[in-house]
């Protein structure tokens, strides 16, 4: 842990040096992308919600802002703790839906993404784009190496919520047969394949190269002559060290990986600008544009506040 927060710490320094080098067109075409992707994504999740109940009227633009505001709450909020903040947000556009069913559409909008990702994990890790597990724990890349480091203690936690959770639903069995229904109902753009197709998966490969995209210009942005190969790595990289992260936005295990992944595209100090630099850029208009929809949604951005309500409702 402390030498990824010193890795991080010389990626901060670096990106000040280099601040005034950035490239404005580009990074101007990044965050275009970037919002543009948000709105694929948000649309997705708008026909997932509306497959799961179906005769409401699920508006475009609520399912947008509704979306935009999980994304500026996971900016800051470790753990992926905008999450909550998404489903409250869209109990406003399903008044009276079960939360367990908002979860579970949430759930069905990542599992395209999640082959996608592990797919593009495995490309990268073959191809030495990204660490192995055996050279992982020596990548300084936060939980990353500390999971790999310690697999014994991560399997065995893993056991123990698995039993505890077995024993919980054998104690809750009969209320679990009434939540059972309602997480199918999140699951019903499953029911047809030419629908999941239609609605989920070729939208998200639109938005897969929509980020593909903004990381290539975002490279540009900071003087890294990059290829679309290393647009894609720094994509992986960004997936894997948000998926679960401890910190906000994966910082510290993004930097260390991206340094293992750019090793041959630039120079040390403007990866390391980069890698602070974009997580910056993406995390600053993330939540600019989260403030913008906490208020028109909740007509506030108290993030605490909602997700304790969050907690009382559901």
């Amino acid at each position: 842990m402390s030498e990824s927060i010193s890795a991080f710490r010389e990626a901060i320094v670096a990106f000040a040096d280099r601040l005034g080098d950035t490239h404005l067109v580009p990074l101007a075409l990044a965050l275009a992308l970037h919002t543009l992707s948000l709105g694929v994504r948000s649309r997705v999740w708008r026909d997932i919600l509306r497959c799961a109940f179906p005769g409401r009227t699920v508006s475009t633009g609520g399912a947008f802002w509704a979306y935009a505001a999980g994304v500026g709450a996971n900016a800051i909020a470790p753990i992926r703790g905008g999450d909550l903040v998404r489903v409250y947000a869209a109990r406003r556009l399903v008044p009276g839906g079960s939360v367990a069913t908002i979860v579970s559409t949430l759930v069905a909008e990542t599992i395209f993404g999640l082959f996608v990702v592990i797919g593009l994990a495995i490309w990268a890790v073959s191809s030495g784009g990204l660490p192995s597990l055996v050279k992982l724990p020596d990548a300084a890349a936060f939980e990353f190496s500390f999971y790999a480091k310690n697999v014994s203690l991560v399997v065995a936690l893993a056991v123990a919520l698995v039993a505890i959770g077995v024993v919980a639903l054998r104690v809750a069995e009969h209320r679990v047969r009434a939540l059972s229904r309602h997480l199918a109902d999140g699951f019903r753009v499953l029911d047809s394949p030419s629908a999941f197709a239609r609605l989920v998966a070729l939208p998200q490969l639109a938005d897969w190269v929509l980020r593909v995209s903004t990381a290539y210009a975002l490279l540009a942005a900071f003087g890294i002559n990059a290829s679309i190969r290393d647009a894609i790595l720094v994509l992986v990289v960004d997936s894997v060290a948000t998926a679960i992260p401890f910190t906000p936005g994966g910082a510290g295990a993004q930097q260390a990986l991206l340094a293992f992944a750019l090793a041959g595209a630039a120079s040390q100090a403007q990866i390391l600008a980069f890698s602070v630099g974009q997580q910056v850029v993406i995390t600053i208009a993330n939540i600019v544009l989260g403030i913008v929809a906490l208020q028109r949604v909740f007509g506030h951005v108290r993030i605490g506040h909602l997700r304790r309500q969050a907690s009382v409702d559901s």
